[in-house]
């Protein structure tokens, strides 16, 4: 008798449970950097100029998401 553990790696499932939890906090956290940024920009116009030090920190965050991708491939 088959079992379903028998026919499907558990750690492709696994790697891509990591992935998909791994990716939503850096997805949620540079939606929330973008929305404050215009909603900045939409009260005060001079604050565009600032858009240098949000990309660098939404640099920092995008790495960890480069970190969850990059673990993928470390778990064996």
């Amino acid at each position: 008798m088959l079992y379903l553990a028998d026919t499907v790696n558990l750690t492709v499932v696994g790697k891509g449970i990591i992935m998909g939890f791994g990716m939503l906090g850096p997805a949620i956290g540079i939606g929330l950097i973008g929305a404050a940024y215009m909603n900045a920009v939409g009260r005060n116009p001079e604050v565009s100029k600032y858009l240098g030090q949000i990309l660098v920190i939404i640099a920092i965050i995008e790495l960890m998401a480069l970190l969850v991708f990059a673990s993928i491939f470390i778990i064996k």
